[in-house]
């Protein structure tokens, strides 16, 4: 306990820090101008730091009082940096291009690969599984997938506390299975990232004195894949699904955007847009909901527990069945039918009543 006591602290202070002596420089601030910005006010956008630096000290403190597990938890710092790096000089230059970044993301995997031995090596899919069993495929699915993971979690970045409540929701569950399988590395690595993203979280939500920035997205996401693979690297008797299960939602949102923006729109899908869902939850669905009197930081607020919610739809059935493939393939399929299904009743104006019950309870108690 007194580690995490340390990660929160120090990453909770680190925070305070940036938002001390950064909320003036543009430099280090969110851009005001761009289609998915809806913050009035200059704000830090790189949170990650924080999250960073407390990891790699609580590492540090584990080297020196010899836990055994003291030079993989350093080697995933290691590993992360190229990735967190890149994400990092973005955020302060604006001038990194996304090729630059996924390269970043590759190398970062590639380390893993190597140094940890995070191998993608079976999905529980028959003809899939021979191929992974070709050393030269499976290097190159798993960095897709670590870099794929990482980039998946920056394009949910749009809310305060969306991501790194989402990731909070993630790690809680990592680290529950890992106590169940007494795996102590794992369970410090999930705690320790739960920690340090709940010292963000707090200047983070709900009024929004810090982002994670592009450096923080990535990280949380990279961490989160190479967890889930490590995971079912260590203990074959824990599905591959189970990781899959717990990242689709960042997962479909990217799958989806890319043939939203490609497909249907026709124009690149490396461009930016306002069309997420968590977009269409804070223009539309949230004045549906409450009406069109509520103010700007309050839809703010109250977009992100609706993702939280979602992915609790996730987290339910992938912590109650982490043994049973089937179970969970077919939890992720139902997940994605009711994404989508959401998505296109609030695109056409039809959204489904139950969404708007919350509105009874923000009304009872007097908030509008």
């Amino acid at each position: 306990m007194k580690y995490l006591i340390l990660v929160f602290l120090t990453s909770f202070f680190v925070n305070i820090l940036i938002i001390r002596f950064c909320s003036k420089n543009t430099k280090f601030c969110d851009s005001l101008e761009g289609v998915q910005k809806i913050h009035q006010r200059l704000v830090p956008r790189v949170g990650g730091i924080s999250i960073y630096l407390s990891y790699l000290l609580v590492s540090l403190v584990f080297y020196f009082v010899n836990k055994n597990f003291a030079n993989e938890f350093f080697l995933v710092s290691l590993c992360a940096f190229p990735l967190f790096f890149s994400g990092l000089l973005e955020d302060v230059t604006k001038k990194i291009t996304p090729f630059w970044r996924l390269f970043a993301a590759l190398i970062s995997s590639a380390l893993a690969y190597h140094f940890l031995s995070a191998k993608v090596v079976y999905l529980d899919i028959s003809y899939i599984d021979t191929l992974l069993s070709i050393p030269l495929v499976s290097f190159l699915f798993t960095c897709f997938a670590l870099a794929g993971v990482s980039h998946a979690f920056n394009i949910i970045d749009g809310f305060n506390g969306l991501t790194s409540g989402i990731a909070i929701i993630i790690f809680g569950a990592y680290a529950y299975l890992a106590f169940l399988l007494g795996d102590y590395f794992l369970l410090y690595l999930s705690l320790v990232m739960v920690s340090a993203i709940l010292g963000f979280f707090v200047w983070n939500y709900p009024f929004g004195l810090i982002f994670l920035g592009d450096c923080g997205a990535y990280l949380i996401g990279y961490i989160s894949a190479l967890l889930g693979v490590l995971l079912i690297n260590k203990h074959p008797e824990v599905s591959p699904w189970f990781p899959l299960l717990l990242n689709i939602y960042p997962i479909w949102e990217t799958i989806f955007s890319i043939y939203r923006r490609k497909f249907i729109k026709d124009y690149s899908p490396t461009l930016p847009d306002a069309a997420h869902f968590h977009s269409l939850v804070y223009r539309r669905l949230l004045k549906v909901t409450f009406g069109n009197n509520i103010s700007d930081n309050k839809r703010h607020a109250l977009t992100s527990p609706y993702f939280w919610a979602l992915e609790l739809v996730c987290i339910a059935p992938a912590i109650s069945f982490w043994r049973n493939t089937t179970i969970l393939m077919l939890s992720a399929l139902l997940f994605t039918i009711l994404y989508t299904w959401l998505y296109f009743r609030i695109v056409r104006f039809k959204t489904p009543e139950f969404l708007k019950r919350p509105a009874f309870f923000f009304h009872r108690n007097g908030h509008e």
